[in-house]
Formats: C-alpha cells, sequence, structure tokens
C-alpha cells in the first residue's frame, strides 16, 4: 500500500513543484495563455477523446454527471447554512466552499488511482463542475444569472458531440481520435503545473477566514460525497471517484471571478491558498480512504506501473 500512495501521490507532488518553482523564478509562466489552452482547446479534447475511444455508455455518463450535480448541489447547501450561520459573505465565500479543484488536483489523482477506468469516470464528473463552475459560480460572484456563459463553453459541445457518438454508435475517424488524444494528453500536467504557479502567487491576506473556508471546503466535501455514495447506491471505483474529486481543495477560478468582480479577493486568494495546502497534507489519508472505499486496491496495470 506504501507504493501504491507513493506511486500515486509523487507525481501529483513533483508536477505542482516544478510549476511552484516556475512560479516563484525569474522565467515565469505565462499562465493567461496556458489556463485559455487547457480551458478552450485541451479539456473538451480529453473529454471527446476518454468519453468516446473507451467506449463509455450514455447510462455511466448519466450517473457520474448526477453524482457531480448531487455533489455540488449539497456542497451548496451546506456552504450557505454555514455562512449563514457565521454571518459570512455569501456572494464572496460560497463558490469557495462548494466548488472543488476537481481538474487540477482531482483528475489527476483519480487516473493515478484507478487507472482507464478512472480516467473515463473522472471525466464524466469532472465536466459538470467545470460547467457549475462558469455559470453558477459565475452568477454568484456577478451578482445575476449568466447562463449565457455557458453557450460560450467548448466543454458543453463536446459533451454533445460524444453523447451523439455514444447514442447512435457513430464511428469517430482515427485522425479525430488522435488529434484529441494528443491535445488532451497535454490536459492533466498543465493543470497541475498551472496549479503550482498559482500557489505562487497568490498570497494569504488573512489568515482566520482562509482557514475557515478551507477547513469548511473539506468537511462539507467528505460529507456530501459520503451521502451521494449512499443515495446513489454507487460502489468499487465509482464510489472512489466520487469521494476523490468532491473533497478537493477549493477552485481557483473562485479567486479569478472575485477579483474581476471585486468580491473579497485578497480573503478568496487566501482560501484557495490554505485549502490546497490542507488538502495536500491529507491527501494521504484521502487517497487511503477511496482506495478502500472502491474494494481496497488499485488497478492491475496501475499496480504494476
Amino acid at each position: 500500500m506504501l507504493i501504491q500512495m507513493v506511486n500515486i501521490l509523487g507525481p501529483i507532488l513533483a508536477m505542482t513543484l516544478i510549476g511552484y518553482v516556475m512560479g516563484r523564478s525569474s522565467l515565469g509562466l505565462e499562465t493567461r495563455t496556458l489556463s485559455t489552452v487547457v480551458i478552450l482547446v485541451a479539456t473538451p479534447a480529453l473529454i471527446f477523446n476518454t468519453l468516446t475511444s473507451l467506449h463509455v455508455t450514455p447510462e455511466t455518463i448519466g450517473r457520474m454527471a448526477a453524482a457531480a450535480l448531487l455533489c455540488l448541489s449539497l456542497a451548496g447547501g451546506l456552504g450557505l447554512a454555514v455562512l449563514l450561520l457565521v454571518g459570512g459573505s455569501v456572494r464572496s465565500f460560497l463558490p469557495p466552499l462548494m466548488l472543488p479543484n476537481s481538474g487540477n488536483m482531482g483528475l489527476p489523482l483519480v487516473v493515478l488511482a484507478f487507472g482507464s477506468e478512472g480516467m473515463q469516470l473522472g471525466v464524466a464528473y469532472f465536466f459538470v463542475v467545470a460547467l457549475v463552475q462558469h455559470t453558477v459560480g459565475l452568477s454568484i460572484y456577478a451578482g445575476t444569472l449568466r447562463l449565457r456563459a455557458l453557450a460560450r463553453q467548448p466543454l458543453i459541445y463536446s459533451v454533445a458531440a460524444v453523447l451523439l457518438v455514444t447514442w447512435f454508435d457513430l464511428p469517430v475517424p482515427q485522425i479525430l481520435l488522435t488529434t484529441t488524444e494528443m491535445l488532451g494528453g497535454m490536459m492533466i500536467p498543465a493543470m497541475l503545473l498551472l496549479l503550482g504557479t498559482s500557489l505562487a502567487s497568490l498570497q494569504i491576506a488573512d489568515l482566520r477566514p482562509a482557514l475557515m473556508v478551507a477547513v469548511g471546503r473539506l468537511l462539507i466535501g467528505v460529507l456530501s460525497a459520503a451521502i451521494v455514495i449512499f443515495v446513489l447506491g454507487l460502489s468499487g471505483v465509482a464510489a472512489g471517484t466520487v469521494f476523490l474529486l468532491a473533497t478537493m481543495p477549493t477552485a481557483i477560478i473562485s479567486y479569478v471571478f472575485a477579483e474581476r468582480y471585486q468580491r473579497d479577493a485578497r480573503q478568496v486568494a487566501g482560501s484557495v491558498v490554505v485549502s490546497t495546502l490542507l488538502t495536500f497534507v491529507c491527501l494521504p489519508v484521502l487517497v487511503w480512504t477511496a482506495l478502500e472505499i472502491s474494494g481496497g486496491g488499485l488497478p492491475v496495470s496501475v499496480a504494476q506501473e
């Protein structure tokens, strides 16, 4: 188990550290350009390639999408209750409590922990999180409903293409599979580099609210994951994947929106940093729990790597 944990956590820490060092060095990293490429190109390509080349059924996509939506709804309800109880700003701190960093940290973890099956389940979960981040999360900070933002997300068209292919069992040209495989392959390492660079640039302005949000995000993630796994009767890798993705730290996109709409951006930045560091500290326990939930072991192909 120790070797398995090292094989899972080692690459995550190494790539994040590389991004952090680059962010702190004079070389720097053009995060705006890289993040744009990841969102507009790499992520839609990964979703399309994973869910079509691995022949994921519409039922699997629907089940994981439902799990993601239910987890986010529970996290939003719990986060709102906490903020109303302590008198915190809903527009500033509900997204950090509600929206996990399922992309930068979550997907690499489920891929390393559960192999190709984790990849397909994780992608089917992640696209819902990404869409909610760029619609509901954006709307909370903007103070008005921004459903039009959905039409500008390439993710939605990628998912629509996947459903079209899977429902009608359409053949996908090899050139398209190869192209999307190559483009999608850069998403996970790029996200980890961006995570490290973001940690190097963000600062903790006020430790108390940052620590409260960080602890709240972790506890809300664990609770929402446990409820959803029980309610939907999930088991095996699906349950482990939902647990990992739901318990990830505060999403960096929350800081981006907070800064754009001037909603306590410095405090939100601090919550991202502290939440991420807290999750890194808890990663061995989180990964061990996910493995136990899934059945207590890794796929043979992953264990042999």
